[in-house]
């Protein structure tokens, strides 16, 4: 896809919160984009080779739209209304600790001083396998970032990726996230496919 053909098929996705009554109907589909982003090997994006299970289940869906705190973004493609993507905005202040990485003695020696009030977290970020590479996840992430500081009055944003999916920290790092040595362990090692799965944290001012 030529440049001039990227920046028209970025235009034509329309970013939205997702709203409870309205995407019910779209349950099936979230459940299959987010499945397939994470959990086969059609997507680049993907953990199939680190994580069991799914990502998601269709319950799971249906409570994550009704979710009046984590809120759900969906992207569409504004001419057809496909869906597309999404995108979850957690507040910090409820977001569960996953305590502290001690693997080999790890420490660094950044001290977050940001009240987490002012902190959001990314998640669920997830684009159709058969529609990436259209810039679609950029532009849930910079629409999901401008939700977050204009509308949810956030001050830094907070991304949580697989230590071993260093292509996408570097991917995450090209939108302008910054890695301080941050590490945080896996919550549920019993649905790990290897040894020492963890996550790097990166971090972006709004």
């Amino acid at each position: 896809m030529s440049a001039s053909d990227t920046k028209k098929a970025v235009a034509a996705v329309l970013v939205r919160r997702a709203d409870p009554e309205q995407d019910m109907q779209h349950v099936d589909e979230i459940h299959r984009i987010v499945n397939a982003a994470y959990r086969s090997d059609a997507g680049w994006t993907h953990e199939t080779h680190l994580i069991k299970e799914e990502r998601i289940t269709k319950e799971g869906v249906k409570d994550v739209l009704h979710d009046k705190v984590n809120l759900l973004l969906l992207a569409f493609d504004s001419e057809t209304n496909q869906l597309l993507g999404t995108i979850q905005l957690d507040p910090a202040e409820f977001y569960p600790d996953f305590g502290e990485y001690e693997k080999d003695g790890h420490a660094t020696s950044y001290l977050e001083t940001m009240p987490k009030e002012n902190q959001i977290f990314l998640g669920l970020i997830s684009v159709d396998p058969l529609q990436q590479s259209r810039g679609i996840g950029g532009k849930l992430v910079r629409e999901g970032l401008r939700y977050a500081k204009e509308t949810m009055g956030r001050k830094q944003a907070v991304v949580y990726v697989l230590f071993q999916r260093t292509e996408l920290a570097e991917w995450y790092k090209r939108i302008g996230f910054v890695d301080y040595g941050e590490k945080v362990p896996y919550p549920d090692q019993a649905r790990t496919k290897q040894e020492d799965v963890h996550f790097t944290v990166l971090r972006m001012a709004l």
